[in-house]
């Protein structure tokens, strides 16, 4: 009895076949997609306590400060002093005031800086959506300002050389102490690579709410993995 010959063609379009399943189960397995994923630093008083030096670099140029990891982020305190001089730098005594659970931000000196300052490890994008505030005191401020009016100071860059004045996106406070934290929405601050994050006097800063962007990377490698089965499948449909 003869047996029935199966084609090559049979076998290379299942296998081709299977391979476009298992990269389409894979996305969804592993999560690779475009869409941006939801970042919260919430200055945790664990988190930042035992926070390993080993996968926390500081990223600011000569001395940065404490810095911790929390929800995929750098987050690193800076202290900049003598500024608007030559002489202006970052102190390596930056540091946050996390135990309660928010970082309490505050007033130092006229020509001191002291903030938080962003970035993704491996140097990704993200976009700055929110944070919860709250007015601690408005009796202090640095040079420039007035304790009548304490401003939340947001920018991408810093220069420490140069007045703070002009240098950030301000937020005004007024001078009435909340009892309660309250939440501020941002735009203008979409697929940054860093941010400092600071305030004229005396203001808490919880819940930084953030959007991070997937590295163009692992989307295209899933995206060349997906074309090379459709083209192998299409060739061997037209033989």
């Amino acid at each position: 009895m003869k047996h029935p010959t199966m084609h090559f063609s049979f076998f290379s379009k299942f296998f081709s076949n299977f391979y476009l399943t298992c990269v389409g189960a894979l996305a969804l397995v592993t999560g690779i997609t475009t869409e941006t994923q939801a970042a919260v630093i919430e200055f945790d008083a664990d988190t930042y306590a035992f926070s390993n030096s080993n996968t926390c670099t500081s990223q600011l140029p000569e001395t940065g400060g404490k810095c911790f990891i929390e929800d995929w982020f750098n987050v690193e305190a800076f202290s900049a002093q003598n500024i608007g001089t030559s002489t202006a730098f970052y102190s390596e005594g930056g540091h946050f005031h996390s135990s309660n659970s928010y970082e309490a931000q505050h007033f130092s000196d006229f020509d001191r800086l002291l903030g938080i300052y962003l970035t993704l490890p491996n140097g990704g994008s993200f976009s700055l959506k929110s944070l919860d505030y709250q007015l601690r005191d408005n009796t202090r401020a640095i040079s420039g300002y007035s304790t009548d009016d304490t401003k939340i100071l947001i920018s991408t860059t810093f220069d420490p050389t140069q007045p703070v004045l002009g240098q950030f996106v301000e937020y005004s406070l007024g001078s009435d102490l909340f009892p309660m934290f309250e939440t501020l929405t941002l735009s203008g601050f979409e697929d940054i690579t860093q941010v400092y994050i600071a305030s004229s006097g005396d203001v808490n800063f919880d819940n930084i709410t953030t959007n991070t962007i997937p590295e163009p990377g692992s989307l295209v490698g899933l995206l060349t993995l997906g074309i090379v089965g459709f083209c192998f499948t299409r060739k061997e449909s037209q033989r």
